[in-house]
């Protein structure tokens, strides 16, 4: 008996650190996709977080199990978003870039101000609310991160960041496929919303397949185009916060090399390579991926660490995320047909 149990630990040790975790969010990400298919009005993705989030809230997780799930979130993602570049072409990506750009540009700058406003009149740590403001202006977590390199902030300081916007990425999941429609969007102007408004490319690309195929393809492509905004914007820092000694490498990490990917993918599609039947396959890969990030991420909810950050940067993050939502969406309602 003690033999085989000893067999059994080895196999186990051979095996991937990833490997256990990303099984069970791919077993979650399956009932997920198998209520969206019961409920298509709700759709796989919400199910997968709603699911992820009971779990982790209910029971006590095996940390055999966390490896995996930040393996699907963070590697899972840029493969579904290289994937979802063989569904688009290059035309219809600078289109949709030209189209979006000044107000990627309007969001990132007063989203950033608005935040460190926000935090001066609560009296917020000065590096709390640029984290915040940066997180909710350009790519959630990414930003957050790379920034971080940057202005050297603490490890709570980013820990507080993170959780403020993870929050407020959660309820911008649940909440702007109802809004858009409601308000009667049209794909355009669903998709640059969303694109330029959600903070983490994971809930931009879930929220915008989604709502539909079409606007899924333009919120992304506006979503990659806003996360190149990191690099001007970890040069502007470096330049304003003379604290060089970790710029050529806060810069190398953060140009996000998928983007390079989806762009490949899309070029291949583009002349053809990549045939009608291989896109559609691919697309669908692409989209379960998406249903398993969600999975994840639900996962990483812990509400009790919520309720431990207090107030202030939840309303520094609620101003945030409500002035980005309310002038992305000025402008497509006013500016995009």
């Amino acid at each position: 008996m003690g033999t085989n149990q000893d067999n059994m630990q080895m196999f186990t040790h051979k095996l991937p650190a990833w490997l256990p975790g990303t099984i069970f969010v791919f077993l979650i990400a399956l009932a997920g996709k198998a209520f969206g298919n019961l409920f298509p009005a709700i759709g796989g993705v919400i199910f997968a977080l709603l699911l992820g989030i009971i779990l982790r809230n209910s029971f006590k997780l095996n940390e055999r199990f966390l490896p995996g799930i930040q393996f699907v979130v963070q590697k899972m993602l840029k493969v579904a978003i290289v994937l979802l570049g063989a569904t688009l072409s290059i035309g219809s990506i600078l289109d949709i870039g030209s189209q979006s750009i000044l107000v990627i540009l309007l969001v990132v700058t007063g989203g950033i101000l608005v935040t460190l406003l926000a935090g001066k009149i609560l009296k917020i740590d000065k590096m709390l609310s640029l984290l915040i403001g940066v997180g909710t202006s350009i790519c959630g977590a990414t930003a957050i991160s790379v920034v971080k390199g940057v202005i050297q902030s603490k490890e709570t300081v980013t820990a507080y960041a993170i959780s403020t916007i993870f929050f407020f990425n959660i309820l911008a999941t649940l909440l702007y496929p109802w809004i858009g429609q409601w308000l009667d969007l049209t794909v355009l102007q669903f998709g640059i919303w969303i694109g330029t408004s959600i903070h983490d490319t994971s809930s931009v690309v879930a929220v915008g397949y989604l709502v539909g195929e079409d606007v899924g393809e333009v919120a992304t492509t506006v979503k990659l185009v806003r996360t190149l905004f990191i690099l001007p914007l970890v040069l502007a820092i470096s330049f304003i916060i003379v604290n060089k000694s970790d710029e050529s490498a806060s810069i190398k990490g953060a140009f996000p090399l998928f983007i390079i990917g989806f762009l490949v993918m899309s070029t291949l599609y583009s002349v053809g390579v990549v045939s009608q039947g291989v896109s559609a396959w691919l697309g669908s890969v692409a989209k379960f991926l998406i249903i398993m990030v969600m999975a994840g991420v639900g996962l990483q909810v812990e509400w009790k660490k919520f309720r431990a950050l207090g107030l202030k940067p939840f309303i520094a993050g609620f101003i945030a995320s409500v002035f980005v939502a309310t002038l992305s969406l000025i402008y497509v309602l006013n500016m995009i047909d």
